[in-house]
């Protein structure tokens, strides 16, 4: 970004990131509930799978958006660290939420369904990195 004058603004722009991951988790919920419809006892453990991997990963890229600039550094980076630790803190609580509940589950659905939602996960958030890159070179 740049003002009038031609100086370089310190301000960072965010990444879109929360709201692609919250599309990409309502289209692989979707994709669990056609699932369901064929096969419940597979469709619930897509949910399961997608969620707990997509729900902390949705807290992190909520908590990480409110970190603004590059001015309180020491603060940016101690709210990255804190943000991760409630991301793995609340991935924990999850599998064993899904793992103490009495619905049955394929865990080989579930652990699948997580595996493929985190590389999900990882190539939005490389594409939004991309992206921000490529519009910062192109102003």
């Amino acid at each position: 970004m740049t003002h009038a004058a031609g100086k370089k603004s310190a301000v960072i722009a965010r990444l879109p990131i929360f709201k692609r991951l919250l599309w990409l988790w309502s289209a692989l919920l979707l994709i669990g509930a056609a699932v369901a419809v064929w096969q419940p006892y597979w469709g619930i453990s897509l949910v399961w799978g997608f969620s707990v991997c997509l729900v902390p990963a949705l807290l992190f890229a909520w908590l990480t958006s409110r970190v603004h600039g590059a001015a309180a550094i020491h603060h940016s980076i101690s709210r990255f660290y804190w943000a991760e630790s409630a991301k793995l803190i609340l991935t924990a609580v999850l599998f064993a939420v899904v793992f103490t509940r009495s619905v049955t589950i394929s865990v080989p659905v579930l652990l699948c369904a997580f595996v493929t939602a985190q590389m999900a996960q990882l190539l939005v958030a490389a594409v939004s990195v991309r992206q921000r890159k490529n519009w910062r070179r192109a102003s």
